[in-house]
């Protein structure tokens, strides 16, 4: 058959995709691009907060009208909205061929070939099952980059989310196996590696009392990998340990993702968060004092059930202190079945995207300044793609999360390739993204 998968979600699902694409390769069937023309598309679906649920739905719909013009055969719908809402869409869209829950990824060659033989499948239960190092897996990134999800689920059970609800309870992947996937990756050729989970530095509290994130690290440093880069990290979890394994190792990218969700102690009592305002505060000092050359990523949430005018101004103040480099904004949504979906102070979804905007606002800027702080330094960067210019990264920069760096191309000038390390002077930026000349 012709399948064609569309991905939506974090790099987590991609990874799910990865394993399923390799599955029904490894099966016989045929991948192509795009749904329209293909026998089966699959849809790996997110519903973590209700943006991704209407996109996700917004996507199955698409895939329906393609399938009732005559231009699709079959429609299965995976991942977490599945997992979520696995019942309702099958009894709801009957259009839907098949529904595949989250600890179903590996019984996708099953699904799709019963629903080609022209049966309903619901494949639903809890969520439990983890890749190996021993599944097959085709790269949704570029060749030379790659995610390795390290743990499934999650327990910080935060008053907002409904990630335990959909990927269940924390499942670390056994050491060895870690470090297999790492080793048969640097061989094809990946010279960065990104660590995910729900949260990474839990990795390994389920197997042994202070957890094995830091054992890992030392242990990947060993597989020649150039660049490894630590992302999804709980600040109450960033031990002092890591901190000075993150500084010793040279593999290991100066680069942090460290979601702190808001700076008020209320809201953080709230949300569950386990941190207070002041605690963040003193792990980023710890962590800047350190790592001197390390970039921040974080996230927020703004308009949380009894965020105040004062609560938002503290976080305002923070963002401006500049101590955060790439910021992700959620505006809060109340999602079903979680704890804060009941609690009293809901503020209005216009005020949260007012608030949302005044942060982009101050990230831009800082931003601005930052590109103008930066022209004329030398950076290695790692070269993404190359057309008329090419696009790489810093070490600061996580690929399609943050922005990049775009370098100027002149003709007769050599060419770099993708996958490569090349030198660059900065020559200027904007609030999106750095520009930057080659060194000879």
């Amino acid at each position: 058959m012709n399948i064609a998968f569309i991905t939506l979600g974090c790099p987590k699902n991609l990874v799910d995709t990865e394993v399923m694409l390799g599955l029904l390769d490894e099966a016989g069937h045929r991948l192509v691009a795009e749904p329209d023309g293909a026998d089966v598309a699959v849809i790996n679906t997110c519903s973590f907060i209700a943006a991704a649920v209407q996109e996700s739905s917004d996507v199955v719909r698409h895939c329906l009208e393609l399938k009732a013009a005559g231009r699709l055969a079959r429609v299965v719908v995976a991942g977490c909205l599945s997992q979520r809402y696995g019942d309702e869409l099958f009894h709801s869209l009957l259009g839907v061929d098949g529904v595949v829950g989250c600890s179903h990824f590996e019984s996708i060659v099953e699904a799709v070939e019963q629903t080609w033989a022209g049966k309903r499948v619901l494949l639903l239960g809890p969520p439990v099952a983890i890749y190996d190092h021993t599944s097959p897996r085709i790269l949704g990134t570029p060749s030379h980059l790659a995610y390795i999800k390290i743990a499934e689920g999650c327990d910080n059970a935060c008053s907002y989310c409904t990630i335990p609800t959909l990927r269940g309870s924390l499942r670390s992947r056994a050491l060895d196996s870690i470090i297999a996937e790492a080793e048969e990756l640097r061989a094809s050729g990946v010279v960065e590696a990104s660590l995910i989970a729900q949260d990474t530095t839990a990795y390994g509290t389920d197997i042994a009392p202070k957890g094995m994130l830091t054992e890992l690290l030392v242990a990947l440093a060993g597989t020649g990998l150039p660049w490894i880069r630590l992302l999804y990290t709980h600040p109450a979890r960033v031990s002092e340990e890591l901190i000075e394994i993150m500084n010793s190792i040279p593999a290991i990218v100066p680069y942090i993702d460290l979601p702190i969700q808001h700076i008020s102690d209320a809201l953080l009592r709230r949300m569950g968060r386990r941190t207070s305002g002041s605690e963040i505060l003193q792990l980023i000092e710890r962590i800047r004092s350190q790592i001197p050359e390390i970039s921040i990523r974080s996230s927020v949430i703004v308009g949380f059930p009894g965020e105040t005018a004062e609560d938002f101004e503290e976080l305002v103040s923070f963002i401006r202190e500049g101590m955060i480099e790439h910021l992700g904004i959620f505006e809060y949504s109340p999602e079903p079945g979680t704890r804060a979906a009941g609690f009293e102070g809901q503020v209005s979804s216009e005020t949260a995207s007012a608030r949302a905007r005044l942060l982009i606002l101050e990230m831009e800027g800082l931003a601005r300044r930052r590109a103008r702080r930066l022209k004329g330094v030398r950076m290695r960067v790692l070269v993404d793609s190359v057309a008329e210019t090419a696009t790489a990264r810093t070490p600061g920069q996580a690929w399609e999360i943050d922005s990049v760096v775009q370098i100027s191309l002149h003709p007769g000038s050599v060419r770099p390739t993708p996958g490569a390390f090349v030198d660059v002077a900065i020559t200027g930026g904007d609030e999106f993204d750095l520009s930057a000349e080659l060194i000879d």
